[in-house]
């Protein structure tokens, strides 16, 4: 299973089903594409579902993915585990990323060939429910408080992603339009070095707070969800914003620093606040003007490398960029 690093500490934290399952996704596209992996795909997955029945309905819409893509027999069982902890759960107190796993899991379903309609139509009715009336951002959830109105990018990237799947398999309408008009207005809001901010208010379609910017958000989910549109729509423009966004983790981000160590296969996680106080103080009190109507502009404290690595960050940049090589040379990329 998989855990948590920090740098400099040789201890690892945290073990982590959902990590694991990003992992399995990331190997086994890996191993699709032509490429060698060093961790056994089979095993792994074997660890994973030996957890299956605590997991909530995002993970197992994750696991659902990964089982249809190894074409393991479990599939079914993890499905039906789907529908029914799908069906019981109030979806709508559920974040925005877990819709969007929810999701693409019963997408994958569907399109291999598995009774997934049922699970597919409540999970695309919940994200299409999802959408800000006044512009193309998603809710963070629909329990209808302030919150609810500042989702984070995690929800904003994932939902980007499912759209684009829906899309490409045509099973539910407007997919398309509305991965479009969502990709477009995040282009619009991301940094002027191509860093991807933390937390937006849906209704008036601004940044509440740039940070955390994550380096997995920048070479990694941004790609996943951009690469899966330009795909699907032929536009290279998509990719390209990607591959943009990449280049902030080589040292074209406000601190100049390079977040990899690849001789320690070291991804460091963010630039963050510096100080849990002014952390806490610039997000309340953005927030706060944000949800009141007023434009967010607090801005306190200095910055910060945040020397965590979490393994799903790997998996995921096997998943954004095995088998897309042509993606990566828009701009002279590697990964």
């Amino acid at each position: 299973m998989c855990f948590d690093r920090p740098r400099d500490v040789p201890l690892l934290r945290g073990e982590s089903v959902r990590y694991s399952i990003m992992v399995l996704l990331g190997l086994l596209r890996r191993s699709r594409t032509g490429g060698d992996v060093a961790i056994d795909p089979n095993e792994l997955h074997r660890q994973i579902h030996a957890h299956r029945e605590g997991l909530g309905v995002g993970d197992l819409g994750l696991l659902l993915w990964a089982d249809v893509r190894m074409g393991a027999p479990t599939a079914r069982s993890t499905l039906a585990a789907l529908d029914r902890r799908s069906a019981d759960t109030g979806l709508g107190r559920l974040e925005g990323m877990e819709i969007a796993w929810l999701v693409l899991g019963a997408v994958e379903a569907q399109v291999g060939g598995l009774p997934a309609t049922a699970v597919l139509d409540r999970a695309v009715t919940n994200l299409y429910h999802r959408g800000s009336r006044t512009t193309p951002l998603l809710r963070h959830d629909e329990r209808g408080h302030w919150r609810s109105r500042l989702p984070n990018f995690a929800t904003e990237i994932y939902s980007l992603l499912a759209f684009s799947e829906l899309a490409r398999h045509d099973l539910a309408s407007g997919a398309q339009k509305r991965a479009v008009r969502l990709a477009d207005v995040l282009i619009d809001l991301r940094q002027p070095d191509g860093g991807w901010p933390w937390l937006f208010h849906a209704d008036s379609g601004v940044v509440v707070e740039r940070y955390e910017i994550y380096s997995v958000h920048q070479d990694a989910m941004a790609p996943m969800a951009f690469f899966a549109l330009a795909e699907v729509t032929g536009d290279e423009a998509y990719a390209r914003a990607a591959v943009e966004g990449f280049q902030w983790c080589l040292g074209k981000n406000e601190l100049a620093f390079d977040f990899y160590e690849a001789g320690e296969r070291f991804a460091h996680r963010s630039i963050r606040r510096r100080g849990a106080v002014a952390r806490r103080g610039n997000l309340s009190a953005n927030s706060v003007l944000a949800v009141s109507g007023r434009r967010p502009s607090v801005d306190l404290g200095g910055l910060e490398i945040n020397t965590t690595c979490r393994p799903y960050h790997l998996g995921w940049i096997l998943e954004a960029w095995s088998g897309r090589d042509s993606m990566s040379a828009l701009k002279g990329a590697t990964a």
